[in-house]
This record gives C-alpha cells, structure tokens and sequence, in this order.
C-alpha cells in the first residue's frame, strides 16, 4: 500500500483506516488495536452472519486480525478500500472454516452411515443366532424326558421356584430339583456343539 497517498483518499474513514494498516505495516501494535475496535464489530457481524456460529466466529475474527497483521503491507487502496480488503480476507477465512465444516460434516456422516450400516448387520446376525439358538434349545428339549423337559420349562421360562414347581407337580421336592438337575446335564450334551 502507498500509505503516504493515504492523505490524499477523499474519505476521511477510508483515510483513518489506510493511515492505521500503514502503521500497522511499520508493526505499531497500538494501531492494531485501534483498527481492531474501529472494525471489529462490523467484521464480526458479517462472520456472525455468514457461520451462523458465534464461537467460530470469534475465532475466524481472530484469524482475521492476524491476517490484517501479517498483511497489511499487501493492502492497495487503488484497488479497494481498506474495509473491503479486512472484509475479504475475513470472508475468506470464514469460507475456509465453512469448506471445512462441510468436509467434517460429510466425513461424520459417511461415519454414521456405516456404523448405521453395520448395527443392521450385527443386529440381523445376532437376531439369526437368537433364532438358531431357540429352535436348538426347543429342539433339545424335545429330547428329553417329559419329566425333565416340563421341570426345566417351569423354571426357565416361567421364572417358578422349584418349591412352586413342586407343589404344582404333585412331586417331591427333591425329585423336582433331580429332573431339573439331569435335564440341564442332558442339554449341555445335546447343546455342546452349538457356538453362540
């Protein structure tokens, strides 16, 4: 920037704004500073507007700052003026956290589409295996004795304690946990080369 041409703009903001990039060129902090509380709410507002997010958009006005820091030698008032340069660089680095949220977004979605994906998958297998694991329990318990098989479906499916199995039978006590006790060692043997 021709900052010495600075005093020849014909607006005297234009003017105030060129004079503090040209100090800031020269690294005076102080005019930053100033820069910063001239501009910052407008710059804010537009990145506010433009991320609909106001914790990204206090940090894309950081990086704005910064930017107008390293830059400011690079600002020509013949092409634009001072606020439209900050604008863009702004814009510019809100469209990078935009092109970036999109990439994230996209990459959690493609992640929740193949988890999504996968729970079908291990839900329909696991549902498959339920299902194969029942038609082999009833199955098995189809080869025991009836005794047996009625003592361990009373226990095991309907939750009763052996004393209710018991009185309910008609049996003794002690029979009842026998049949429940050989009924359970017949499955396992029937049952011993089914893997879940």
């Amino acid at each position: 920037m021709r900052f010495s041409e600075a005093r020849n703009l014909p607006d005297p903001e234009v003017r105030e704004d060129a004079r503090l990039l040209g100090a800031i060129a020269e690294g005076d902090q102080q005019a930053l500073g100033v820069l910063y509380r001239r501009r910052g709410g407008l710059i804010y507002s537009i990145l506010v507007r433009m991320l609909v997010n106001e914790m990204e958009a206090e940090e894309v006005m950081q990086d704005t700052f910064v930017q107008i820091w390293r830059k400011a030698h690079q600002c020509d008032p013949d092409r634009s003026s001072p606020l439209a340069w900050m604008i863009m660089i702004a814009r510019g680095r809100a469209l990078d956290r935009l092109r970036a949220r999109a990439r994230r977004n996209a990459g959690q979605g493609a992640y929740e589409r193949e988890v999504a994906s996968l729970e079908v998958e291990v839900n329909s297998t696991r549902q498959a295996e339920r299902d194969e694991l029942a038609a082999a329990c009833a199955s098995a318990l189809n080869h025991l004795p009836e005794s047996q098989a009625r003592a361990l479906q009373l226990a095991f499916l309907r939750g009763w304690t052996h004393d209710e199995i018991a009185r309910a039978l008609g049996e003794p006590l002690g029979t009842v946990k026998a049949w429940i006790r050989r009924g359970l060692l017949s499955l396992r043997k029937i049952l011993k080369d089914y893997h879940a």
